[in-house]
């Protein structure tokens, strides 16, 4: 039997792939490298502003889609203490997917605090799929970086964010974030 072109082409490229793979470079684009171009880029745009939900949704045809996932991580004695609360029933949290359609571009995990949200955002935070950025909005709030850190390729993580919401008004803090961007939330 006569192979066609594309058969040909197909095993050519599959052939490349595996090679590459065995030689321990299946980043060949450098993607998941702290210092590449779109890694660059992509956190400068997380640092000019203050909701992650918007810079995402910049470069997301349709609206960033939400899907909430278990929370089992417990609220600790660092987290209390970023929130500037004493009492863990003090700090709901909330875990979630962001997603762009169909493609995962981060995931999140947000501990707030209730008390310093309105009766009417908490209720879209605890009833809705809303991005947490889209409802605190009026809060006015500000992005403070508190550490960045590149997990690399065998976590599929390209750049993990760790920040604190504080609301524009008192500066008070509202949410301690921990984003884990995909390569997909890396596009323009």
């Amino acid at each position: 039997m006569i192979a066609t072109t594309t058969e040909v082409v197909a095993k050519i490229l599959c052939a490349a792939f595996l090679a590459a793979l065995m030689s321990g470079c299946s980043d060949p684009e450098g993607i998941f490298a702290p210092d590449s171009a779109a890694v660059r880029a992509f956190r400068a745009r997380l640092d000019s502003q203050p909701s992650a939900t918007a810079v995402l949704q910049a470069g997301c045809p349709s609206p960033i889609r939400v899907l909430r996932l278990s929370v089992d991580r417990p609220v600790t004695e660092d987290i209390l203490a970023l929130l500037q609360v004493s009492e863990t029933h003090q700090v709901n949290t909330r875990h979630v997917r962001l997603l762009c359609g169909e493609t995962v571009l981060s995931d999140a995990w947000n501990w707030y605090v209730p008390e310093r949200l309105s009766p009417a955002m908490n209720t879209l935070l605890e009833q809705t799929d809303t991005p947490f950025g889209r409802v605190v909005q009026q809060t006015a709030f500000r992005r403070e970086r508190l550490e960045t850190r590149f997990p690399g390729e065998a976590s599929g993580i390209v750049l993990e964010n760790r920040a604190l919401l504080r609301r524009g008004a008192d500066d008070a803090p509202i949410s301690l974030v921990v984003e884990d961007y995909l390569p997909a939330a890396l596009r323009p």
